[in-house]
């Protein structure tokens, strides 16, 4: 440094000073060249600090004061708002001049907003929390925390991203998931997603690129070094124990941590509790307590994508650890009550390699998720536990792989994938039949024959003969009895009343009346509830039914509910208890739309259809049977005959006969077509609305021949109901032809066997009749007698409904209706 500089440093800041520092500004622009100023032997003068510190410190003041005068003359006019971002990388004269601003007595007409993140403030030591802290305190400031955006924000920032409602509802859930609502992961994920063309513009128009799009494992590379730059900054130890926490998910006890580690509790608690303070990579959310006694602070991370970035820098063998210390010591906390985190337990033995309990808990939590009607959930599960089951490759499968495959075999029903389900039952019976396990082997077959009565009626009836056929060879009487029943009840619901077949029930059910397990139970309400409704006994069908909901409801079996509300239906529309039908259908509906199980939607629509039908509600009828899945009635033959009946009686009832004539055609052809038996009361609606329809288009010959098909397939049974209805149907039939002694005599007929009964649907049409033909006879007096027998069962059946129920209202319009039926 050359000397020659000393006297001019001297004298430069003595001019600088002054009493009050008014002219410090100015002494520095006068008196000191810049080119002295920027010289690079000029800032090695020993005392440059302290010139510095006395005229540039003396200028920050200067500048501050004369920002806040310029500030506060600028507001006199109008309002300001002032928007400092991102003030935890601000410097610090920023942080001075925004302090004394705030602290001034000034009547400036200016808002300041000003903005931060807490973690990398407190992290950073930089002064603007303390500046927080010390205007909140003196009532300078209010603090607004932001909260993360909903997925309806995240869905409505897309849409105005891409201009396309369509592909944001589409990204919005997994961007969610992925980024729980924090902008700055959705503004970098966004980016990602347009970068790698996930997401592309075509024709000016934004579309889904490629699957990446919706991918769980996608973390920007940006937001991958920002949070890894994040937890470097950290002590080696905090990191270990952060990464420990990872592996216990994205909340979880200091007790677990420390288990992981193999440390002290409260050692691992305090240092947890010292990151939620100082770094808010987690926070402190409540305490935990295991049955065992353990008590702990619990702590979860900030962000998901935090706890996935700390997990993957693990090693193998290090995440392997401490999975399985963490299983150990919550298997030991939670001692007999393990069920309660079964899910966790096999998430930890399965990443820990501890197979044999993996495959235990991975069944328990699918149970659980079954119990919960989380029946996707259910089938992830036990799709593990198979792919276990196949990576071990040992030839002792035979046992776990059929409970699991039967296990699955009922959470893909329940969750409508009934192909799928039907797959996982043949597989099982395969396993079954290669390991010699003949009792097994034929109870796959049963589940097979009784779950696809309903849903492919060739298998049904294979499966229940290869049953039948398989169990002579079984030395559990009791339990070759339940499959003879199981396999009897099928071919009466199917091929009409045998009295051998019956028998055959009646013995199942005499053998199995102490059963109580679920798969016994299950078959005996199914055997009852059909050979009840045959007989025309409803309110012992409709308890079989009730049971058997109860019971599916229990293992959260929803298909299976739902098959025993329509067997429960069956049963109340053929009582007069309609208002109870409609509102235990509702409940199934809501429940089938809750699993968006398919065929189960279906069924309850239809059984509403079929009750507004009866009603004579025909429009609304007609609503619910083309609001059915089309695929439903491809791959479901039930289904298909069922909306074709409904149908049918619509357009009959709308003296629509073209279209009417359409259904019976349509049935006719899917039946020859596919070899497909109809069963039972489909059987039973098809020919009394054929019956009808002939009568209505004045095809006598016809309506003779469907009325008495009807009256031989249900002659033979002890089925009071519908052989009521036949003679009914006769009876129009002889008097449409003229022949009223015919009339009379079937009139008769049906009156006899409706005696000491309770079926006001087969009393009204009935009655109805008996109007016609008195009418007919010239016996006023005795047609007066039966319309009034009709209008009160008439108005019994309006009575279940609420007033403003449209129900009600098409029930009572029928009375001022001569042609009603």
């Amino acid at each position: 440094m050359n000397e020659a500089f000393l006297p001019l440093i001297d004298s430069l800041t003595t001019r600088c000073r002054g009493p009050d520092g008014s002219a410090v500004l100015e002494a520095v622009r006068a008196n000191a060249p810049t080119w002295l100023l920027q010289m690079p032997g000029f800032l090695d003068v020993a005392d440059r600090a302290a010139f510095r510190n006395e005229v540039f410190g003396a200028t920050r003041e200067r500048m501050s004061r004369e920002f806040c005068d310029l500030v506060e003359v600028l507001s006199v006019d109008r309002p300001w708002v002032l928007v400092i971002e991102d003030m935890h990388w601000s410097d610090f004269q920023t942080v001075d001049v925004l302090s004394r601003f705030a602290h001034g007595d000034r009547k400036a007409q200016v808002l300041v907003l000003a903005t931060y993140r807490v973690g990398d403030s407190i992290m950073s030591g930089h002064p603007v929390r303390r500046l927080h802290q010390d205007l909140e305190i003196h009532g300078r400031c209010s603090e607004l925390q932001l909260d993360r955006l909903s997925k309806t924000e995240v869905e409505h920032h897309l849409a105005l991203r891409f201009q396309d409602e369509k592909l944001a509802s589409a990204l919005s859930g997994p961007m969610f998931g992925r980024t729980q609502g924090q902008p700055l992961f959705i503004a970098s994920l966004v980016d990602y997603l347009v970068n790698h063309e996930s997401i592309v513009e075509i024709d000016g128009a934004w579309r889904l690129g490629s699957g990446t799009a919706l991918s769980e494992d996608v973390v920007p590379n940006d937001l991958i070094n920002m949070i890894t730059h994040r937890i470097d900054r950290l002590s080696e130890d905090e990191q270990q124990l952060l990464e420990a926490a990872s592996v216990a998910g994205s909340e979880c006890a200091a007790a677990l941590v420390a288990a992981g580690l193999s440390r002290d509790t409260v050692e691992t608690e305090e240092v947890l509790e010292g990151l939620a303070r100082k770094d808010h990579t987690v926070v402190a959310c409540g305490v935990s307590e295991w049955p065992d006694g353990t008590y702990s602070g619990s702590y979860a991370f900030q962000h998901i994508l935090y706890q996935n970035v700390l997990y993957k820098r693990l090693t193998p063998a290090r995440r392997l650890q401490i999975h399985h210390r963490m299983g150990e010591r919550l298997e030991q906390g939670y001692g007999g009550r393990t069920e309660n985190i079964a899910a966790t337990l096999a998430l930890h033995f399965e990443q820990s390699h501890d197979f044999p309990r993996a495959l235990r808990y991975l069944s328990q939590a699918a149970e659980n998720s079954a119990k919960r009607l989380g029946h996707e959930e259910a089938t992830n599960y036990l799709s593990r536990a198979l792919g276990i089951l196949d990576r071990l490759g040992t030839t002792d499968q035979y046992g776990p792989r059929t409970s699991l495959l039967r296990q699955r075999s009922w959470a893909r029903r329940s969750a409508g994938d009934l192909a799928g389900s039907v797959r996982d039952l043949e597989e099982m019976i395969a396993c079954a039949a290669d390991a010699g396990q003949l009792r097994h082997e034929v109870n796959g077959l049963l589940a097979v024959s009784r779950f696809c009565l309903h849903a492919d009626r060739r298998m049904c009836l294979h499966a229940s003969n290869e049953a039948l056929a398989k169990s002579e060879g079984l030395e559990d009487d009791a339990f070759k009895a339940l499959v003879q029943g199981s396999s009897a009840s099928i071919n009466l619901w199917l091929k009409g009343w045998q009295e051998q077949d019956a028998a055959l029930c009646e013995k199942a059910l005499r053998v199995t009346a102490d059963a109580r397990d679920h798969g016994t139970l299950i078959r005996r309400y199914g055997i009852e509830g059909i050979l009840e409704c045959l007989r025309s006994r409803y309110e012992e069908c409709r308890r079989s039914g009730t049971d058997g909901k109860k019971l599916a409801q229990e293992v959260g079996d929803v298909y299976i509910f739902v098959l025993f509300n329509v067997m429960e239906s069956t049963a109340l529309i053929h009582l007069g208890q309609w208002r109870r039908l409609q509102r235990e259908t509702i409940a199934a509906l809501a429940l089938a739309e809750r699993n968006a199980n398919r065929p189960a939607i279906a069924l309850c629509r239809l059984t509403l259809g079929w009750l507004h039908v009866e009603a004579m509600d025909f429009h609304g009828a007609r609503e619910l049977c083309e609001s059915i899945d089309q695929a439903v009635l491809e791959e479901n033959p039930f289904a298909f005959f069922f909306q074709r009946a409904v149908l049918a009686k619509v357009f009959v009832g709308l003296n629509e006969p073209q279209r009417a004539h359409q259904q019976f055609d349509d049935v006719m052809q899917r039946s020859n077509s596919d070899g497909i038996m109809m069963d039972y009361t489909i059987y039973a609606q098809l020919h009394h609305c054929l019956c009808e329809y002939s009568l209505q288009v004045g095809d006598i010959a016809q309506a003779r021949t469907s009325a008495i098909k009807l009256y031989e397939y249900v002659a033979p049974a002890p089925d009071r109901n519908h052989l009521a209805q036949a003679h009914g149907l006769l009876t129009r039939v002889a008097l449409a032809a003229g022949d009223l002694e015919e009339a009379r005599a079937e009139l008769s007929r049906a009156l006899s066997t409706l005696e000491d009964t309770d079926m006001p649907l087969a009393a009204w049409r009935v009655y109805r009749a008996g109007v016609e033909v008195c009418e007919s006879l010239g016996k006023p007096a005795e047609a007066v007698r039966y319309r009034a027998r009709f209008e009160e069962v008439i108005r019994t059946l309006a009575g279940n409904f609420e007033p403003d129920d449209r129900l009600r209202s098409s029930l009572l319009a029928a009375l001022d209706a001569p042609g009603a039926r």
